[in-house]
């Protein structure tokens, strides 16, 4: 957790100057990328090896193997559109704006819970659940707290325009049809899984959530962070 301060070289200050003055707190919200790290089954493994090294070279460079779905991620409509968007096509602004952490108790998340805890006007909703405590077991867990098919339906009805979970999918493991990533890519809806929200409180916040820029595939790793304005 990072504590920020924005400074102005400027005598007087505007109203967004005075904002940006503010203390902020910034939560990164990312799962370490390491060996031995959960993956989904089937998933590459994550490896690294030296390119070069100092001693030997002079310099220090990484080779590294992993897939566009490991650790903290970003789901694509191609994923499982054959003709969705790829990662590099989707607008930035659909990754950083604000967005609102809902909490949600129950083994799946349906359109009910969402709907008595969704804030009018929210376009980006991330999901905090008990998932956040599978990552503590070093273990790929199939029972996780997942989305269903009328939790999905609502979050389109909403027009939702980014949606985030605790864990490595947002989809019931084991489902042989994929429908509720189908249905959220189909009206192109991006999916931010892999989070950690163990320590983050319900609420709203700035999110930033940048993919790489990889031409025409399916996802990639980023970095995400929460960032609250302190009072």
């Amino acid at each position: 957790m990072l504590k920020i301060k924005l400074k102005s070289c400027t005598e007087k200050q505007t109203p967004l100057e005075s904002s940006l003055m503010k203390e902020r707190k910034v939560i990164d919200i990312s799962v370490p990328i390491r060996e031995d790290m959960v993956i989904y089954p089937g998933d590459v493994e994550f490896s690294r090896s030296p390119i070069c090294t100092i001693d030997r070279s002079g310099c220090n460079m990484t080779k590294l193997i992993l897939g566009t779905h490991t650790g903290t991620h970003i789901d694509a409509p191609l994923h499982f559109l054959k003709d969705g968007e790829s990662i590099d096509e989707i607008p930035l602004d659909v990754f950083i704006g604000m967005a609102q952490v809902i909490e949600i108790e129950r083994d799946e998340i349906g359109a009910e819970e969402i709907e008595k805890k969704i804030i009018s006007g929210t376009r980006r909703i991330i999901f905090k659940t008990k998932n956040s405590h599978l990552w503590e077991v070093n273990k790929f867990s199939k029972k996780y707290v997942h989305l269903t098919e009328d939790g999905a339906r609502f979050l389109i009805e909403k027009r939702i325009k980014l949606v985030g979970i605790d864990y490595i999918s947002i989809e019931r493991f084991g489902t042989p049809t994929f429908s509720v990533h189908k249905m959220l890519f189909s009206n192109k809806i991006p999916i931010l899984e892999g989070l950690n929200l163990k320590d983050v409180k319900p609420g709203i916040y700035l999110l930033i959530a940048l993919p790489l820029k990889l031409e025409r595939l399916d996802g990639s790793p980023v970095r995400a962070v929460l960032v609250e304005e302190q009072s």
